[in-house]
């Protein structure tokens, strides 16, 4: 029997562990078997994918050992699948889970439940917590076909709404390459004026880039992309803070990015290679505001509460406005450059594929998107902190050219833009 989780009082689980206790083992594993095939294969079919359900499961489970029991599941669902019903990049994903040989038959909660937590009492917890926590889940937007998805949908799926498969080798886009590479050497420098400028330097690829592909779609006789959808982890602490550092680099890189807040996840919506940089990004400038704000506390004058959550939190909200402002200077000096080049025909094309992520988003969520603030306790000295570490980039060109050299990534002619703003 399978409980409606909005029927269940608080009390659900604890009521679970009574009376399974007072049940014939083997009956128990059986139909607790039957109950976690039904449920993963039911989240499949309402969007969800196989690595956002294992972090799921180190989320909502209370104890390691109800989140290694629907780790097991997934690993006994796809045990039962054919290979050539699961898309590749379901099949990536799994890969990369290391899940557990529990094999295709009858009987595999069993076996594993013997194995990995052989104790009766510590069992009936282990399939009462991970039997709570996936009842709990709500379904998620498909961005996947999931297994045994008609030919149909894994087509309609791939060209509108999913991550594109990832590229072979020869296909690697030079400029997210290029951008991954200024990203990396944004993120292992030590001087942060370097950091930004390697920074900045990656946003202005990306916004050159959309351009140039934006306008070659003009000239074509169809419109060879549609926006697509991906969702990422935003892991706690500080979840709500760093999705806001995600919305903002979205809307710089003119994507846009909404928060699922019960679950820590974000998607991102837009063409398929700005979410591909759109990801780049954010990974590395969430990497850099970690980093400084690690050394803002190492230096912080005595008294300073650095590891407060109030601290922290105000730190990478001023982090991330401070972030949003010069994103936006480097794109008006882009675009200035642009509208020289291509004249008036540039803003409508742009603006037109704008108005098609829009209505994606709007396809997609509707009316369940909430605006909403994202609060923090007031720190003064994190706010100032925070707004440091994104302003501290104020070496002049010598400075930079003799540790950029002849690289012809060097970023020293972006200095400009990344000049601390003289309003704030």
């Amino acid at each position: 029997m399978i409980v409606n989780p909005d029927q269940r009082g608080d009390d659900f689980a604890e009521r679970g562990r009574a009376a399974l206790r007072d049940m014939h083992p083997p009956l128990v594993q059986r139909e607790a078997e039957g109950i976690f095939d039904r449920l993963v294969g039911s989240l499949w079919d309402n969007g969800w994918q196989p690595a956002e359900l294992a972090r799921q499961a180190r989320r909502g489970c209370a104890r390691s050992p109800g989140a290694r029991a629907i780790v097991a599941a997934i690993s006994a669902d796809h045990a039962r699948r054919r290979p050539d019903t699961i898309d590749p990049r379901w099949a990536a994903q799994l890969e990369n889970l290391a899940l557990p040989a529990v094999g295709r038959r009858p009987g595999w909660l069993r076996t594993w439940l013997e194995a990995d937590v052989p104790d009766w009492d510590n069992a009936i917890d282990a399939i009462v917590d991970g039997l709570t926590n996936l009842y709990s889940l709500p379904p998620l937007d498909e961005l996947l076909p999931p297994p045994g998805a008609g030919t149909d949908r894994s087509r309609a799926s791939a060209s509108a709404s999913a991550r594109p498969a990832a590229p072979s080798a020869g296909d690697t886009d030079p400029v997210l390459e290029r951008i991954r590479a200024l990203l990396a050497k944004a993120e292992s420098t030590d001087f942060e004026a370097e950091s930004l400028a390697f920074t900045a330097k990656a946003q202005e690829l990306m916004t050159r880039h959309a351009i140039d592909l934006a306008m070659v779609e003009r000239l074509s006789a169809d419109e060879a992309d549609a926006p697509v959808a991906v969702r990422v982890p935003v892991d706690a602490p500080y979840a709500d803070a760093k999705s806001w550092l995600l919305q903002v680099v979205a809307k710089a890189s003119r994507c846009r990015s909404v928060f699922h807040s019960r679950l820590d996840l974000s998607t991102i919506v837009g063409f398929p290679t700005d979410v591909s940089a759109v990801e780049l990004m954010f990974t590395s400038l969430l990497v850099q505001a970690q980093t400084a704000m690690a050394e803002a506390a190492a230096n912080a004058p005595a008294g300073t509460r650095t590891r407060s959550q109030s601290y922290r939190s105000a730190f990478l909200l001023s982090y991330t406005d401070r972030i949003a402002d010069r994103l936006a200077e480097i794109n008006r000096s882009v675009m200035a450059e642009a509208e020289t080049t291509h004249g008036r025909s540039l803003l409508p094309v742009l603006a037109s594929r704008e108005d098609r992520v829009d209505q994606a988003v709007d396809e997609r969520f509707g009316e369940t998107i909430v605006e909403s603030r994202v609060r923090s306790g007031f720190d003064l000295a994190g706010q100032v902190s925070g707004r440091l570490a994104a302003d501290r980039a104020q070496l002049n060109f010598g400075d930079l050219d003799d540790r950029s050299g002849t690289d012809p990534e060097s970023p020293a002619k972006q200095l400009p833009l990344l000049a601390p703003n003289p309003n704030g």
